[in-house]
């Protein structure tokens, strides 16, 4: 194991370095050091002459370079414009007297990776720090008197010719393989030629600059930023209004100054008016009271019932990092720390006016260039794709909106496993064009930060790799930037999340915690497409495991050392998101996140533990989405009569919702929209049997829980649609008990050691989980009237990447062999699978065996498990169950009223299915692909039954039994009534006769359900052991017996049945859990029997005896709990009986 890490640790080494050896290069080629006007000789002041080599101070045009070993220290202010700065060395600026201010003003500062660089104010008595980053002319610096020498003048540059064009993407840019895309039509079409002058920008300097990384700061080494701390925001304690001069905060403001300038957020109320943002200076503070210097133009109204108030932000910072004003955007600055996570800090520092990426305008860096063939299992060839294309650059000629160049960029800094964690606190990044802070294939700390009046996103994760915590970050005012189609974006320009982004997440591994968002298009918003590798990073699967704390599951046990044919690395749509109490307030939307659920190939959930949405249009979109839990929900519209509370009307699977609050909506939920087509039928793009389980749903002033939608209806203006088949299921916590989760494998799961081909060494793992939920299926099942429209992976596929990589993971997991089927081979593989509602993770090990495996080598010696890593564990047992009815029904039909009646049979089988969607319509939308309906029913007759045969005794824990429900259009669904007045039995032996009656008198255990309809029948920790389970009513007229889902959770009987044993089973005491008077029924007539109950302080309650007996009744006694009945006599009898007093 340690060899394995260890060579893959080197490789990632290797290859970090080679990247961060030409990132410095490119830097010590843009500012080479023999062309310094300036080189630091000795270590000492700045403004020291005897520092410099030449004998003067630094002045205008200055190219100053300090080596490797020399420490240059800055404590005073300079108005002149240095051109360039190169570190190698040291430099810090600090200032030590809190009435002073240090200045400096460059065009670039460069450092490399030897260097360290401080910019220190942080202590309590120290003063300010003001750093301009402004263009200098360089070509009326050239033509006049310069310090600079010949070289220097040739070397610096600013007069490139910079032609603009447009490229647009051209032909069909979707395809189903590979061969079908090379021999597609795609391509970028090039139009346009205008030449762009900007000024003293960067783009005329690409002869020496190719990378644009000029006008701004880059480092390569230690980076230390830090200013004086101070609360980053505060919340409103009472509401503040238009003509207000003064404001009431929850907590007094530490930190905060009189001449601050704070940002007051808007609010969510939809009845609120004049709702806004007020930017103000602080007059005065006493306490919790903050008097302003001038009156707020906006209200500022909270929703105290719901701990819901506006914002405070503090925008000023004693370190101020600044370009200045102006209209074009490639003369603003950037700061980048890139390739070297050893020590970066950038704490308690304002960057205003940074940043030069536009997100108002297409990135034109990069354009598509051609197609891949994805390494991944299942992909299409498109903008949906994985890595199924590549990007070519732009000649630097011809790039005028460079990514990359942002207020704070941590760039590259590395996420493998062991990475040092860079700290980005405390700052405020105000106006800038594209993204404020970006978190690039780093692992970070992006914390307690205000960004505020930015384009495009917020706080952004770029590639997909990056790791570390978000936490109590305000952002406020994040806008709309280009309006490209983001399918296009992506795939043509490799662009994306510019579409007004608080949160922006294309790498999901960051923990994002106590985040508050307003007034942003979209609070959260997640981009999941990853069709170029030019600019994508896998994440390293360690690093996911461990840097999660309270999160840490391994999901990805082979996308490491070369296991997978996949190649080493998590795929950013793979990973979970974990989001704890998010704030979205006066939002477009307030969380966006699709097109991830044909990238899925494992199972996970992405938690949403605490997200208040407060004043949106749309509260969550989650179409293209699998596998999201949502606990402790509330969100508000912005309009009652427009807004909607969740959208989930396409490819939405397997989505939960705890504790979930609806309020001032026109519509809660967006279901499945009915897509018309005369050719082919109508369909939904939902499966219709994935669940959407909502626990503890409270509405107010919500017009419709449902919205029922036609995508195109003009296909047919006639269509009323009227009524919904998506598997919503309502529950409240008193429905629900916690439960161990469990794993069903399904099938034998097969390796092939001798196989050739493209399906060479791969096996997949299909299964049922169960949880407090219940049961629902492994993997993600696209509804079949799509076709092919979508992929997907109903299946768990795994693929090594050849035999010798193979055999290496058998060398560390272990090769065993199965004594009771002929020795043989197989492997273990740990599947770790999640319980929706507990978030927690079990580990499961997957046994796979080994066809056609060589009797040499690692397979020479195989393990045997311990026993009792073979012991039965739980699963589902009723999926496998042999099932029967009374009677059956008939079959039923049902009709929308416009495309004709489906009909539906209602066979004992479909309440094993899988499918616990009680409608009558489900699945109707799916052309005919699926059945509809997916219910069993008898006739209505006198005490019906229904019938399960396990096929051998089994411990028996747990069992869900599902209603059906009477759909109601636009409303909730209401149980259906039928479903009261039965008893669940359990028997080790054949239930032969037919009455309720003759069932009891049968069974070993009975759990009664009463006479009130509801959603579902459950019973948990039973410990009964059969074989059989009998659901039999006891309504006193005729009913029928109607069950959407029937789920029992047990394990095989451990052991062979000894005669005793034999003779417990064989002997009913019964009902159990009882009232207090239980049936006794021996298997036969005993003499001189006796009876003694017996409660759990081993106290005997009675005693009875009996010279002959085959049945009697007893009762136990008055207190509820649990009782032992222990029945002796005449040959050999002796059993004990354990019994549940209700």
């Amino acid at each position: 194991m340690k060899q394995i890490y260890l060579k893959l640790f080197f490789s990632i080494i290797l290859l970090t370095s080679s990247i961060t050896a030409i990132a410095q290069m490119d830097m010590m080629n843009a500012l080479p050091s023999n062309l310094a006007t300036h080189t630091a000789i000795q270590n000492g002041d700045w403004f020291s002459t005897s520092t410099w080599d030449t004998g003067t101070v630094p002045s205008t045009g200055a190219i100053v370079y300090i080596p490797n070993g020399i420490t240059v220290n800055y404590e005073g202010s300079s108005g002149d414009h240095i051109f360039a700065i190169r570190v190698d060395g040291n430099f810090n600026m600090t200032q030590t007297n809190t009435n002073s201010t240090s200045r400096i003003k460059f065009d670039t500062f460069f450092a490399t990776q030897s260097s360290y660089v401080t910019f220190l104010a942080n202590n309590p008595s120290d003063g300010n720090i003001i750093i301009n980053i402004e263009p200098f002319n360089i070509e009326a610096y050239r033509s006049g008197t310069n310090i600079w020498s010949t070289a220097a003048e040739n070397h610096f540059r600013d007069n490139g010719v910079v032609t603009f064009k447009t490229r647009t993407g051209q032909g069909d840019d979707r395809y189903n393989t590979i061969a079908e895309a090379n021999a597609g039509d795609f391509q970028i079409i090039e139009s346009g030629a205008t030449t762009i002058d900007d000024g003293s920008g960067v783009l005329g300097r690409y002869s020496w600059d190719p990378l644009q990384l000029s006008l701004g700061m880059v480092t390569m080494g230690q980076l230390e930023i830090i200013g004086q701390e101070k609360l980053n925001m505060v919340k409103l304690a009472a509401d503040a209004n238009a003509g207000q001069s003064s404001i009431q905060v929850f907590e007094i403001p530490t930190g905060w100054k009189t001449d601050d300038d704070i940002i007051i957020t808007s609010g969510g109320n939809a009845s609120s008016s004049n709702n806004g943002e007020d930017q103000v200076k602080i007059l005065s503070i006493s306490g919790t009271t903050i008097n302003l210097d001038s009156n707020l133009t906006k209200n500022h109204e909270g929703r105290p019932s719901e701990d819901l108030n506006c914002y405070v932000g503090n925008l000023t910072r004693n370190i101020l990092i600044k370009s200045p004003s102006t209209n074009s955007v490639t003369q603003r600055g950037h700061v980048m720390a890139m390739h070297n996570d050893t020590n970066v800090q950038i704490r308690n520092t304002q960057f205003l006016r940074l940043g030069r990426t536009n997100k108002g305008q297409l990135l034109d860096d990069f354009v598509w260039n051609n197609w891949l063939e994805p390494n991944v299992f299942t992909s299409k060839i498109s903008a949906l794709g994985q890595e199924c294309a590549e990007m070519r650059r732009i000649p630097e000629n011809e790039i005028t909106n460079s990514r990359g160049r942002y207020s704070i960029h941590l760039h590259k800094l590395g996420t493998a496993f062991g990475a040092n964690m860079a700290q980005v606190t405390g700052n405020v990044v105000w106006d800038n064009p594209g993204w404020g802070i970006t978190h690039h294939d780093s692992h970070a700390n992006v914390s307690d930060n205000v960004v505020y009046d930015v384009v495009g996103a917020g706080i952004v994760s770029e590639t997909g790799s990056e790791t570390g915590t978000w936490d109590d970050n305000l952002v406020v005012n994040i806008k709309q930037g280009h309006t490209t189609d983001p399918y296009a974006a992506s795939l043509h320009h490799d662009d994306y999340l510019f579409s007004g982004q608080g949160l922006a997440l294309k790498g999901r591994a960051v923990l994002c915690r106590n985040n508050v968002v307003a007034n942003a298009v979209r609070g959260v918003g997640v981009i999941n497409m990853n069709n170029s590798i030019t600019n994508l990073d896998r994440l390293d699967p360690q690093a996911l495991a461990t840097t999660r704390i309270g999160y840490e599951v391994d999901n990805f046990p082979l996308s490491r050392n070369g296991y997978s044919k996949e190649g080493d690395g998590v795929l950013p749509s793979e990973v979970s998101l974990i989001m704890e109490n998010t704030i979205v307030i006066d939002c477009n939307i307030g969380l966006r996140s699709i097109e991830r659920d044909m990238g899925v190939n494992h199972e996970s959930r992405s938690i949403f533990d605490g997200f208040k949405v407060w004043g949106a249009n749309t509260g969550f979109l989650i179409n293209y989405q699998a596998d999201y839990s949502f606990k402790d929900i509330y969100i508000s519209g912005r309009n009652p009569n427009t807004s909607r509370g969740i959208d989930m009307w396409k490819h939405s699977h397997n989505q939960t919702f705890e504790n979930i609050k609806l309020v001032d909506l026109e519509h809660g939920i967006q279901v499945s929209k009915v897509v018309l087509s005369n050719s082919q039928g109508p369909k939904t793009r939902n499966n219709g049997f994935t669940p959407w389980v909502f626990v503890n749903l409270e509405t107010s002033n919500v017009n419709e829980l449902y919205e029922l939608t036609v995508d195109n209806p003009s296909e047919d203006p006639s269509f009323n649609y009227t009524e919904h088949p998506d598997n919503t299921i309502h529950l409240e916590t008193s429905d629900i008990a916690s439960r161990p989760t469990t794993f069903t494998v399904l099938d034998d799961i097969t390796l092939d050691y001798s196989a050739t081909g493209e399906n060479a060494l791969r096996f997949e793992v299909d299964g049922i989980i169960t949880d407090d939920f219940g049961s629902y299926n492994m993997g993600i099942q696209q509804a079949l009237a799509q076709g092919d429209l979508r992929f997907g992976y109903p299946k768990r596929i795994y693929q090594f990447a050849s035999q010798a990589k193979f055999e290496e993971y058998l060398t560390i997991n272990g090769v065993y062999k199965d004594e009771n089927d002929n020795d043989q081979l197989y492997f273990i593989l740990n599947e770790s699978l999640p319980n929706r509602r507990t978030f927690e993770y079990t580990t499961f090990p997957v046994r796979v065996k080994i066809m056609n495996a060589p009797a040499s080598g690692v397979f020479a010696n195989p393990q045997v498990e311990s026993a009792s890593a073979l012991a039965p564990k739980n699963q589902i047992i009723s999926r496998l169950a042999t099932v029967s009815q009374s009677s059956t029904g008939n079959n039923l039909t049902y009709n929308d009223g416009t495309h004709g009646a489906e009909t539906i049979t209602v066979v004992p089988e479909k309440a094993v299915d899988g499918n616990n969607n009680g409608r009558i319509n489900a699945q109707y939308y799916q052309r005919g692909l699926v059945p509809v309906g997916s219910f069993s029913e008898t006739t209505i007759e006198n005490e019906p039954y229904y019938d399960l045969d396990f096929g051998e005794q089994k411990n028996i824990e747990y069992f869900d039994i599902w209603n059906t429900v009477e759909i109601n259009g636009s409303g909730i669904e209401t149980p259906s009534n039928h479903f009261k007045n039965f008893s669940v039995f359990i028997s080790d032996t054949p239930f032969t006769g037919t009455t309720f009656a003759q069932s009891q008198a049968e069974a070993d255990f009975e759990y009664v359900k009463n006479g009130t309809p509801t959603l579902k029948f459950s019973e948990n920790n039973i410990g009964a052991v059969g074989r059989y389970m009998r659901i039999h009513s006891s309504h006193p007229s005729n009913i029928k017996l109607k069950f959407a889902e029937i789920e029992v959770i047990g394990k095989s009987f451990e052991g062979t049945l000894s005669n005793e044993a034999n003779q417990l089973l064989e002997v009913k005491v019964y009902p159990n859990p009882s009232n207090g008077l239980v049936n006794i029924k021996l298997n036969k007539a005993y003499s001189n029997v006796k009876i003694d109950v017996i409660n759990i302080l081993e106290q005997t309650i009675s005693s009875q005896t009996y010279e002959t007996l085959d049945n009697t009744q007893i009762r136990l006694g008055s207190q509820t709990g649990i009782y032992f009945v222990k029945i002796t006599g005449n040959e050999n009898l002796n059993v004990i009986k354990k019994l549940i007093r209700k």
